[in-house]
């Protein structure tokens, strides 16, 4: 996504908690609602590299004009490294799979790792402390929380530059398996909501490197099959609802090569990516998004013209048998430049000496706000519409420099257009690239704003569900015209102490007391609860550490929002086994050993090599497990050190 792809403390009162609270307990709905009464969805990417060179940290993302933020991107581990060594894309380099405090990490092949792990999860921002365990990109993203309690963070995993491996991941029952336990594993660390798959592409398309197989048609259904379950017993587990999506190609070529209909039975929405349809790849100058078929284009030399517009692919969607409620329509915060352009026609649909010369980062690539402070209608550039196409376009005739891009009155036919289709609602690559916040404001103004004014149970999502490189967004095109990305992660560095942050003041309903066990208030899913505050657990008292809501205690682990105190009735020293510092592996794989034995329902004591099954219970260390997921136990997987294995009888 760019796409090009390759996609970032204000205190709560008690009318904001009353808000969060009842909004929860609606199941926790990521739409929007606006003055018509329709629901929709507004997603925006986050590039992590944005917070390098780009100078866009995730604070500067209004998280009040959208529901949902896909953080771009996560990677899959294999043979120990992640990233693409193929020296077709814009990043042909490799790194060791590491942890948020930069250690290499061995983890089965298939797990989801970190992309970045130093601007992920290690520099320290503003009112970060420097012994934070999670710091970085990802800790700023629980922060915009506070600013929009509807706001849903996402993690994006792969993208144009690292879908290298995602052939090999859905190959296997066994590989299917590690990802979507580390996809489980990584949302629940992180504090993030659902994860979103960026495969470029199955079976064809991408970079030339990729693995591909004519299996990956069905692989790719039965791998989000895999993720679906497992979301939904961890979401279970938690009290959540945890969400499922894909960003998806606008070719024919993707169509014919994908189940789309088996793909949007599994997934909350699909994110179609309609832009990139025409780049510099192809000589001929074009639309980056055209949102209809302009028959001028016929004989102009670009590719499939009738094909490659947005019309055409949500028509192919629907017609495959994607629901209109799950197609979320893609819209390009970008425009492409060709050089070298004839002025016949204003430099449109003509054969151009290709990418143009100039750029906001990269050549012939340009950022929207750019557009607007130095292009449209300046400089020599004249804004020009295709009435046909519902787009904008510059030319500037002394350089002979075409520019194609998106404004608000082509987003707002846009809008128009995906709601006259009863879509989902709309998603943008991405958050950087319009620094003004022109289009996020026309998109938030028409499609409801990113916080619902007064939630109501009809408005809510169905519960079934380093490196030395200097960080660059430049796409290469695939051998299908289509939507790419890019990811570069940067150096490895030491982070520097900075200030303790001030914790956020919010009122929390007063619980039901435990009956017979403590005099802390149970613990609900819907409360909301500030630093201090104790609360009981399956007999255990726990204390918030920051903020949180719907963090269930026994889950929290080392690195979460509530710490240990003791048992209910006792000294407060005896510390729960599910909240040992030792953190859970990163990944649930098959083993490749042979088990030992096989558990028997009983409450026999737990040890390594027995394949156990979901609802066992094992004794340890004088406490009783209950078994959460299938597993083959293994030295390091005890149970009071993986609560996504066990929990507490």
């Amino acid at each position: 996504m760019q796409k090009r792809k390759s996609r970032s403390t204000v205190a709560l009162g008690l009318a904001a908690a009353l808000f969060i609270t009842l909004f929860a307990a609606l199941g926790g709905s990521i739409r929007t609602v606006n003055a018509e009464g329709n629901n929709y969805k507004i997603v925006g990417y986050y590039a992590s590299w944005a917070a390098y060179g780009r100078a866009f940290n995730v604070a500067d993302i209004d998280a009040t004009k959208m529901n949902v933020i896909n953080y771009a991107f996560a990677d899959i581990c294999w043979n120990g490294v992640h990233g693409n060594p193929d020296p077709t894309g814009p990043n042909p380099v490799t790194w060791t799979c590491q942890n948020e405090q930069g250690q290499a990490i061995s983890v089965p092949n298939g797990t989801i790792v970190l992309g970045d792990p130093w601007i992920d999860a290690q520099k320290s921002f503003g009112d970060d402390k420097w012994d934070d365990p999670i710091k970085g990109n990802l800790k700023q993203l629980w922060k915009l929380k506070e600013k929009n309690p509807n706001l849903k963070t996402m993690i994006s995993v792969g993208g144009w530059t690292w879908s290298n491996r995602f052939s090999d991941v859905a190959a296997t029952a066994a590989t299917r398996e590690v990802f979507a336990n580390s996809a489980v594993d990584f949302i629940r660390k992180y504090k993030m909501d659902g994860v979103d798959l960026d495969w470029e592409y199955p079976v064809s398309g991408g970079l030339a490197g990729n693995s591909y197989r004519p299996e990956d048609k069905q692989n790719y259904v039965l791998l989000l099959q895999k993720i679906r379950e497992k979301l939904n017993a961890a979401g279970t587990a938690d009290g959540k609802t945890y969400l499922l999506t894909i960003a998806s190609g606008a070719s024919p070529a993707y169509v014919q090569n994908n189940n789309l209909s088996g793909i949007a039975a599994v997934v909350d929405w699909i994110n179609i990516m309609t832009y990139d349809f025409n780049g510099s790849w192809n000589t001929t100058t074009g639309h980056n998004a055209p949102l209809y078929y302009d028959p001028a284009t016929a004989s102009t030399g670009l590719t499939e013209p009738a094909n490659y517009n947005i019309d055409k692919a949500v028509t192919s969607y629907l017609g495959a048998g994607v629901p209109a409620g799950k197609l979320v329509l893609g819209m390009p915060f970008y425009g492409r430049g060709w050089g070298g352009a004839p002025a016949a026609g204003n430099g449109q649909y003509q054969v151009s000496a290709g990418i143009s010369s100039t750029g906001t980062w990269e050549k012939g690539s340009y950022d929207f706000y750019d557009l607007e402070a130095n292009y449209i209608n300046k400089n020599g550039y004249t804004r020009y519409w295709n009435n046909t196409a519902k787009v904008p376009y510059l030319y500037n005739p002394s350089t002979q420099t075409y520019i194609s891009y998106d404004d608000a009155e082509s987003i707002g036919y846009k809008i128009s257009y995906l709601k006259s289709k009863g879509l989902a609602g709309a998603m943008f690559w991405e958050t950087s690239g319009d620094r003004n916040r022109t289009l996020q404001t026309k998109l938030s103004a028409e499609l409801g704003g990113g916080v619902i004014p007064t939630p109501t149970p009809t408005a809510t999502v169905s519960p079934t569900p380093a490196p030395t490189a200097t960080p660059t967004a430049t796409p290469k095109p695939s051998t299908t015209p289509g939507p790419t990305a890019t990811a570069t992660p940067a150096p490895t560095a030491t982070p520097k102490p900075s200030a303790t942050p001030v914790p956020t003041a919010t009122v929390a309903p007063t619980p039901t007391v435990t009956p017979g066990q403590c005099t802390a208030p149970a613990w609900t899913s819907t409360g909301i609860y500030t630093q201090g505050q104790q609360v009981s657990y399956a007999g255990y008292v726990y204390e918030a550490k920051w903020w949180t809501q719907g963090d269930r205690p026994d889950l929290s682990g080392a690195y979460g929002a509530w710490k240990v105190i003791g048992v209910c009735g006792n000294t407060p020293a005896t510390p729960a086994p599910t909240a040992s510092a030792t953190p859970v592996p990163t990944a649930l794989p098959t083993p490749t050993v042979t088990p030992a034995a096989t558990a028997t329902p009983g409450a026999g004591a737990w040890a390594p090599g027995i394949a156990y099954k979901a609802a066992d219970t094992v004794s340890y260390n004088g406490q009783l497990y209950i078994c959460q997921q299938a597993h083959t136990s293994l030295a390091g997987w005890e149970p009071a050190t993986t609560p996504a294995l066990w929990k507490l009888k």
